[in-house]
């Protein structure tokens, strides 16, 4: 057995989310409904373009409560 006690454990991606949760929500939700505009008027026609903000609001609240979920559990169950 060590003398040491043992080091914390380190968690990169909880931190990410952390520090930037709200900005990787918009930008998880931006990329579809750009693509949507994109391929709306490039010719695909408009239900593309619908579908695309439709499909980016839809992300936002699974990534935003994806976030949440993860800021509440790391403020529970991480050391400080």
């Amino acid at each position: 057995m060590s003398q040491y006690p043992a080091a914390m454990p380190n968690y990169p991606v909880i931190n990410f989310l952390l520090r930037h949760g709200h900005r990787f929500a918009l930008a998880v939700a931006l990329l579809p409904a750009i693509a949507g505009l994109y391929l709306g008027f490039t010719g695909w026609g408009w239900p593309f373009a619908v579908g695309g903000a439709v499909t980016g609001a839809v992300l936002y609240v699974l990534a935003k409560s994806y976030v949440e979920l993860v800021a509440i559990i790391a403020d529970m169950l991480l050391p400080k």
